[in-house]
Order: C-alpha cells, then structure tokens, then sequence
C-alpha cells in the first residue's frame, strides 16, 4: 500500500511512527470500538493525522469500521477485530525503533503495553511446540498416533513440543498435514506468540508469512549453533554470562 510522502510539523514524526501510534493505542484495547477523538486523545496526534492513518488502516483490512449506523455514525468509529490482531502487530513491528518508543512513551503510551496481547514473550521454538501441542491435543491424539503417520519418534515429538528442537519446514508441513492444520498458519502464530527476532527486524520483511519463515529458519540456525558450540566446547570450560 502506497504511503503519502508528507513532512509532519514534528521531523521525527514520519508516516509509518505516525501509523506506529495509532496502532500502539488500538492494540491496547483490542476489540474495543473507539471513537476518533478517543483516537486522537490517546495519541496526541491531530485529528486529521490521525484520521488518515485509521482510514489508511481500514482499507489495508487491519481495522473495520462501524456499520451499524443506528447506534453512531460509522465515521466516527473504528475497530480493531480480534483476527487483526496478528496483522496489526506486524505493522506495528516494522515501525517498532526507540524513537517511536520515545514519542509513543511521552503521549502515555507503551509499545511493550500493546504488545501485552501476547504476553508469552518466549522464544520461537517454545511458541512453536506449545501450538502443535495444542493441535494436537485438540484432536485426541497421543504421540504414539503421530508416530504412526508421521517419521517422527515419540522422543523427537517431545522436543519438538517443548520447544528444544525446532522441526525442519518439510516436517512441520507433513505434521500440519497430518493434523489437517494449516502450516502457515502454524509458523505465523508461534513468530506473533514470541519474542521478536531482531536479525528479522532489521530486514524490515512486510509480509508476515515470510517473517514467520525467516524467524523459523533464524530460530534453526541458532539452535545449530549452540548445540555446535556444546559439542566443541572443551570440557570444563564455561561461558562467562553476558
């Protein structure tokens, strides 16, 4: 979606921080209606700054506005749905550096607060295992049954479970298959439940999907390391913490 290249009063303020605030105050009330001058009072923005930005939201699908015009009129309410809510982190995680931190802190704001929808702040790996746990559970299956339709042993579906060992993509798309899950769905969910990867920050990948795939790969790489590093480490040598 195509940004206007404007300059605000504020230089810091471009339009993607700007966009960053206003998702920052609806991710705080996920699901709560909102009225623009709610809007702008939580933001400090002005009431055409952010009126551009919610309209700007809504058509990109992230926010829905009121319909039901008996109660209020629809331009003065918008909502952020409950299935949004993966999308509407994204975007605020391609806008989320100290200086949005910084603006967003001295309107009384917290990137931290709106990302409390997802409190896990786990690694991948752990959000990973904790889904396919939980699909699997959801179908009544032990990990006996998974053992019979999937290559995979009982012992290497426990450390995929509790998050000690990442599955390769093709396996994690033989497990979704089995499971009747949808995979991309899987790998989205568990990089939205986890700590973000800064390495995948920095590349500033709009597309969750791709995001999701590049934590995956990212989080299996710095697995590999560490269990390199135990296996070369010379014995009784220990790591100074950091």
């Amino acid at each position: 979606m195509k940004i206007i290249d404007n300059v605000p009063k504020d230089s810091r303020l471009t339009w993607n921080r700007r966009g960053g605030l206003v998702l920052t105050a609806l991710l705080t009330r996920v699901g709560r209606q909102l009225t623009t001058g709610r809007l702008v009072r939580l933001t400090g923005l002005t009431t055409a700054d952010v009126g551009k930005q919610a309209a700007r939201f809504a058509k990109a699908g992230v926010l829905s506005r009121r319909t039901d015009l008996d109660a209020c009129p629809a331009k003065d309410y918008f909502r952020l749905p409950k299935g949004s809510v993966t999308k509407a982190r994204t975007q605020l995680q391609l806008v989320d550096d100290e200086v949005l931190r910084e603006l967003a802190e001295e309107r009384g704001l917290d990137v931290d607060t709106a990302f409390g929808q997802f409190p896990e702040r786990q690694p991948y790996a752990t959000a990973l295992g904790k889904a396919l746990r939980t699909v699997r559970e959801d179908l009544g299956w032990s990990l006996k049954d998974v053992e019979k339709l999937v290559p995979v042993s009982t012992a290497t579906m426990s450390n995929f479970e509790t998050g000690g060992r990442l599955p390769t993509l093709i396996t994690l798309a033989e497990l979704a298959r089995a499971y009747g899950a949808d995979v991309v769905e899987l790998i989205v969910h568990a990089a939205c439940h986890s700590q973000p990867d800064k390495k995948v920050q920095r590349l500033r990948i709009a597309d969750p999907t791709f995001r999701a795939v590049l934590t995956h790969l990212y989080a299996a790489h710095d697995q590999r390391e560490r269990a390199r590093l135990r296996v070369t480490q010379p014995q009784g040598v220990t790591t100074q913490a950091s």
